[in-house]
């Protein structure tokens, strides 16, 4: 049975609720879905769990997507679907979709911030993450933006002003450029988001603070500090039910080793740390993250960089309590987040470089690039731009609103870009998972020893790049179990040592000895087992010679 789903499409939050249910009964021996928390509002926030059925889901290496921290960030959701689509479609026909369900646990989680999501799709209000009221519950003093034409757009509004620092560009009329210093006698305009003025004074116009000014993704523990400091972080570490929810669901998730979170927008695939640059990272993680960014980079065309040193533009304000931070300083699993889309990559222009120092570009650059976007636009025959029409404002007077629909041109691509951008992204991930460790015993050997005695030994051998422990980092804030090697059978007794061998972790295609001195009779069935938290279960039977 084939799910109808559409890869050029931004599910409302129903949906996607109807596509999993219809993913559940089209392929019920490889998915299951299962909330892990509500939202603010009440909404369920839902994880599918996809692999398939040759061992229960806990015995495998999991690796966990998740997207829409951010409320308006939707294509980060597009990916999430289009990997499960994919996964599930492809089991049993593509030998790479088959593979990465036979030896891997999916967990993928297409919205955290629903309740942002859903206002931001079905109204022209843009907001960050939550729909809860924060810091303030009445609006403050300045300008808030607001549908106030009416026309289901929230664009700009430009009014004349000699004083004005901004004009019309001399190549394309659609185009406001800053007005240089020595400009003189022109067509002179002030620039405002289109809104309404709260305590509108006549004169000043300023931009308020957002009615919704959570941002989820600075809420979690790792770093976390006051709103006064880091802007949108809440009233304490994981106050928001959407960020308790991941939060708890990844701490009892004990096998997964690997992680994405979908963001937009920047064509960048962002790593550890956000508040430490490189040069203090743990150096193995480090090599790591440094290796499997350039292979993305190649699949993908992204850049790939830390937070901190490639991302972060002040140094001395860093970002705090944030979701990427978290995940692998407290919890020791590889993650990212990719900041999908960029309209000016799309458009032709020059790729931003992440790694050294970068230097703003100039207002000829920045209109050059703007008028590629525009021709782009204008190529793709796309409907992005709201023409500048005069309308009489209840507080400014007349004015003239027109501008970008930002939401699906900036912010997140036109929809017939979605499945291009889901596949190159989605093969970013499963190489990832790729790279988990996982367990094989090989090399078994019986010897009998004297009658009734007899020694079992065999290779312990981690098959994947990364240690058993997903990171070294987690080997060393103890987050997770060593790899632990059991005998055992019927009538079977260990006659010098332990029956559970504690392995430690095992470093990325390794391998350790392993070695029992038992008393069995011949044919006795015995079992080897061997268990890494995140790096799966596997057995090996054998009967006494």
């Amino acid at each position: 049975m084939k799910v109808p789903y559409e890869a050029a499409k931004y599910y409302t939050w129903d949906e996607i609720k109807q596509l999993i249910a219809d993913w559940c009964t089209a392929f019920p021996q490889l998915v299951r879905s299962y909330p892990i928390g509500k939202t603010y509002e009440g909404r369920e926030i839902i994880c599918m769990e996809i692999t398939a059925p040759n061992h229960p889901a806990a015995e495998k290496p999991g690796y966990y997507i998740d997207a829409n921290f951010h409320a308006g960030e939707v294509t980060g959701s597009a990916v999430a679907l289009y990997t499960a689509s994919w996964l599930l479609e492809n089991y049993g026909s593509d030998p790479e979709a088959t593979e990465l369900l036979e030896r891997i646990s999916w967990y993928i989680v297409p919205r955290v911030s629903i309740d942002g999501s859903e206002m931001y799709l079905h109204t022209p209000f843009t907001l960050r993450s939550s729909t809860r009221l924060f810091p303030h519950s009445e609006d403050q003093p300045g300008l808030h933006a607001e549908d106030v034409n009416g026309d289901g757009w929230i664009a700009q509004m430009r009014i004349e002003d000699p004083h004005g620092d901004w004009k019309v560009s001399q190549s394309d009329p659609r185009l406001m450029v800053r007005r240089q210093p020595d400009d003189m006698g022109g067509t002179y305009y002030r620039v405002y988001q289109e809104g309404r003025i709260v305590e509108f004074d006549g004169i000043e116009v300023h931009p308020a603070r957002s009615r919704w000014g959570l941002d989820v993704n600075r809420n979690m523990p790792a770093f976390w500090d006051i709103d006064a400091k880091q802007i949108g972080s809440g009233d304490y570490a994981l106050s928001e039910p959407e960020t308790k929810a991941i939060a708890d669901f990844l701490i009892r998730q004990k096998n997964i080793a690997g992680a994405m979170s979908y963001h937009t927008s920047g064509n960048v695939h962002l790593r550890p740390c956000c508040t430490i640059p490189d040069a203090q990272m743990v150096k193995d993680d480090f090599e790591a993250y440094k290796l499997l960014g350039t292979l993305g980079a190649e699949l993908t065309g992204y850049g790939h960089c830390s937070v901190y040193d490639g991302f972060t533009a002040d140094k001395n304000n860093p970002l705090r309590g944030v979701y990427l931070d978290w995940i692998y300083n407290h919890r020791g699993i590889l993650s990212w987040s990719t900041e999908l889309w960029s309209i000016q990559v799309a458009a032709g222009c020059e790729k931003p470089k992440f790694e050294g120092p970068r230097q703003p570009k100039s207002d000829k650059e920045q209109e050059a690039d703007m008028l590629k976007v525009f021709a782009w636009h204008d190529q793709e025959s796309l409907d992005g731009f709201l023409a500048w029409e005069s309308y009489e404002h209840p507080q400014l007077g007349t004015v003239e609103i027109g501008g970008w629909k930002s939401k699906y041109t900036f912010q997140n691509p036109p929809p017939q870009f979605l499945p291009e951008l889901c596949e190159k992204n989605m093969r970013f991930t499963n190489m990832q998972a790729k790279a988990m460790a996982f367990l094989a015993i090989r090399k078994v050997k019986v010897e009998k020893l004297t009658d009734g005695l007899y020694k079992i030994t065999c290779g312990i051998v981690n098959g994947g790049y990364l240690n058993s422990a997903g990171t070294t980092l987690a080997t060393r804030i103890r987050v997770t179990k060593p790899v632990e090697a059991t005998l055992c059978g019927e009538g079977v007794t260990i006659a010098q040592g332990k029956a559970k061998l504690d392995l430690g972790h095992l470093s990325g295609r390794s391998e350790k000895k392993a070695e029992w001195l038992i008393q069995g009779n011949p044919g006795s069935e015995v079992t080897i087992s061997v268990c890494g938290e995140r790096a799966g279960t596997t057995k090996h039977v054998l009967h006494l010679p």
